[in-house]
């Protein structure tokens, strides 16, 4: 299939790894096929209980050998996912590969050439005896897709290089020089409950439309949070009468900006709520981005609650929503258009039983992710709130001085004639 392709090599290594089912928490296959080549090549390999797999191979010659080692790094488990009416059983089946000129795919299934290509890549330098390297070592990690757990489980003191390139990237002629870390903030809280009471009115108030996206990659795109809207409209209406909230529910996940967000509250007095909302939905519209034109703020009568959040705690809540305000916090002072340090305001479940919020803070700069957390903490105990810092994982902050990087524009550039760039994510 690739016989005509520059780099068969490396092809025909993805059309074989690519015949192991190698879903996120079923490695145990590719692992046996990667210590078996290694054994095979008479190369050094260790593989651990979560299935990592390492190998280091001698530098190809003795000049080469008085050169720095090299880290590289890859991924063995891919995300499958199939479309609808395809039959494919990713426990067993092969990627049925589909190609056209320069276009591989999949035959209805993801491909997993993230991040097989990396591990096609370093099966074909290990496998070489014609490429000068110094000396490598090659590490396949497990279960990067479901969070790093792979990663998280290896034993880093095996490795002997200071330098590592990671192979998990998509784009030709980038080099990616930095990356978020973050950390999660979960505030809890109980809130004080009493029985309804006959004169108080219930309503639900749902907003919908807004685009959402991914909490890093999309923070800086001023696209609007539905839970931060919705305590707008909130204190739009707490401000002419008391509230009681009964549930208030938004954002599916941690690390996705909310573009949906429902409550359900009452009131004991008479208000125009549907010219208090109006109000509302006319200036949230005049700020929206494009992206959010689909926006729908709506309110309807519904039943009678048995219990309702009390007005001092509904309002210690509301007040509380309405000081997160996600966003870019600084901009990465080496990167033009980076975003260094953001939050954002994903999760909010609230019931007469308890409250959960989940705050997602990113930062390049372990420095302002340990300001993050402070920040988090002290805005949780003015609310007198519960707050649990948790699931932190480190920034890679970008280097202004990177003989690395220096090295890999200067030959991409020699390589294809083009100016390769440097970004951070």
């Amino acid at each position: 299939m690739f016989k005509d392709t520059k780099h068969a090599e490396v092809f025909n290594f993805f059309r074989e790894i690519s015949d192991i089912p190698r879903g996120s928490g079923n490695e145990k296959g590719i692992a046996d096929f990667l210590v078996d080549f290694a054994k095979k090549r008479e190369l050094y390999c260790v593989r651990d209980e979560a299935n990592n797999v390492f190998i280091r191979k001698p530098a190809s010659s003795d000049e080469f050998s008085a050169k720095a080692p090299v880290v590289l790094q890859g991924h063995t488990d891919m995300v499958c996912e199939a479309d609808a009416g395809i039959e494919h059983d990713f426990l067993k089946d092969p990627i049925e590969f589909i190609r056209n000129g320069d276009i591989l795919t999949a035959n209805g299934t993801t491909l997993g050439a993230d991040n097989g290509v990396a591990v096609a890549i370093m099966m074909a330098l290990l496998d070489s005896d014609t490429i000068p390297h110094p000396k490598l070592e090659c590490l396949f990690t497990s279960s990067e897709e479901t969070g790093m757990d792979g990663m998280t489980a290896f034993d880093t003191s095996l490795m002997k290089s200071r330098r590592m390139v990671n192979l998990d990237s998509a784009g030709e002629g980038v080099a990616t020089v930095s990356c978020a870390g973050g950390v999660r903030s979960d505030f809890t809280y109980a809130p004080e409950t009493f029985d309804a009471i006959e004169n108080l009115t219930f309503y639900e108030l749902k907003l919908s439309g807004f685009y959402g996206g991914h909490s890093g990659e999309d923070i800086n795109l001023g696209r609007a949070n539905a839970i931060e809207s919705i305590a707008r409209a909130l204190r739009f209406i707490r401000d002419l009468t008391p509230v009681y909230l009964v549930n208030w529910y938004g954002g599916e996940k941690d690390n996705a900006i909310p573009r949906e967000c429902k409550t359900v509250f009452a009131v004991s007095e008479a208000v125009q709520l549907e010219e208090i909302l109006q109000k509302v939905r006319s200036m949230i519209k005049r700020e929206l981005i494009t992206d959010d034109s689909a926006f729908e703020l709506d309110c309807w009568c519904c039943d009678k609650a048995e219990k309702v959040i009390s007005s001092a705690s509904s309002d210690k809540i509301i007040d509380f929503v309405s000081s997160l305000h996600s966003g870019p916090v600084m901009m990465c002072r080496g990167i033009d258009d980076l975003v260094e340090t953001s939050y954002n305001l994903s999760v909010i479940r609230v019931s007469t039983d308890a409250l959960k919020i989940t705050v997602t803070s990113r930062s390049s700069v372990e420095e302002s992710l340990d300001d993050m957390e402070t920040r988090m903490l002290s805005i949780g105990r003015l609310a007198g709130f519960n707050v649990n810092n948790h699931s932190r994982y480190p920034g890679w902050k970008y280097a202004e001085v990177s003989p690395m990087r220096d090295v890999y524009l200067d030959v991409y550039r020699d390589l294809f004639g083009i100016e390769g760039k440097a970004v951070g994510i």
